[in-house]
């Protein structure tokens, strides 16, 4: 039976789902969109309720989505009632209410590629997405998300990660001492973990640095940067180059050029008669197409 109410309890809950502290009190956080709902079951996700609304499923795409999804509890709305719910301009009819499972620091998985993406209390949802997102894209182990910071879970975090989130380790961290203590921990197995600070007053840049080794990259608030005592405790601080008049780069697209520049590193062979198939490398596909939203 559709629901046409916006006073019925139900529509009413998923709505408090837009309000931080009701998703942490709850455990539960809304997604929207055929890709991100896609992901969010090829990876496995805790899909708790489809929500849906059946004259806005206009591809067959959508429709399998909802078939898919029998064993989840359903709601279907009227068009005008999903759209009251939606963010999007057009919304394509479709969204799930999911369970929070935050991920702990113990379950990254430990090996000589480690690559831990740090966002040390960022305050853009849009760039911890995209940070996010990248970190998929790129191949890296994990990314942690030191608190105070941007709700991971709000809806422009959700939507900028485009189904990332659900791809890889994501560990929010309420307390940063833990992340010292795990760094430790990691060096204590053996494996050679190299701490890396992001500093727009460093002397090295990025492209001077070895980054081959395993490593956790530190990125900053958008306007404080990194705090002192954390920059101090880094192994190795770099910066990247600014050669025209803009001096800085918004974490997101900072971070997303560092890392490519640590699979660049990681994957470049010096011997002048080394080919790489295309195939061979876990980085090869193609990132120019334009990502269905």
């Amino acid at each position: 039976m559709q629901i046409t109410s916006s006073r019925n309890p139900k529509v009413k809950a998923l709505r408090s789902l837009r309000l931080r502290k009701v998703r942490h009190r709850e455990g539960r956080f809304l997604i929207e969109g055929i890709r991100i709902v896609e992901e969010a079951l090829d990876c496995g996700a805790a899909v708790e309720t489809l929500v849906y609304a059946p004259e806005l499923l206009v591809s067959e795409r959508a429709q399998a989505l909802v078939e898919r999804l029998e064993s989840a509890q359903r709601l279907a709305l009227s068009e005008d009632l999903f759209r009251t719910l939606s963010d999007r301009d057009e919304p394509q009819g479709i969204a799930a209410v999911v369970r929070i499972e935050d991920g702990s620091l113990s379950a990254i998985p430990l090996s000589e590629n480690l690559l831990v993406i740090v966002a040390y209390q960022l305050s853009d949802p849009g760039n911890l997405g995209t940070l996010i997102r990248t970190a998929d894209a790129t191949g890296a182990t994990a990314v942690v998300v030191v608190e105070p910071s941007v709700d991971l879970y709000d809806p422009q975090t959700v939507r900028a990660t485009m189904g990332s989130l659900f791809s890889l380790p994501v560990v929010r961290l309420e307390d940063p001492a833990a992340l010292t203590r795990w760094v430790l921990q990691v060096r204590a197995t053996g494996l050679s973990l190299q701490v890396v600070a992001t500093s727009a007053h460093a002397q090295q840049v990025h492209f001077d640095a070895d980054l081959r080794h395993p490593l956790l990259l530190l990125l900053g608030n958008e306007r404080q940067g990194l705090p002192e005592a954390v920059r101090d405790q880094a192994d190795v601080r770099i910066r990247l180059p600014m050669v025209g008049r803009a001096t800085s780069l918004n974490v997101a697209s900072a971070g997303a050029a560092l890392v490519y520049e640590v699979i660049r590193q990681r994957n470049y062979d010096p011997s002048p008669t080394s080919e790489r198939a295309p195939d061979q490398s876990p980085h090869s596909r193609s990132g120019g197409e334009p990502a269905e939203r």
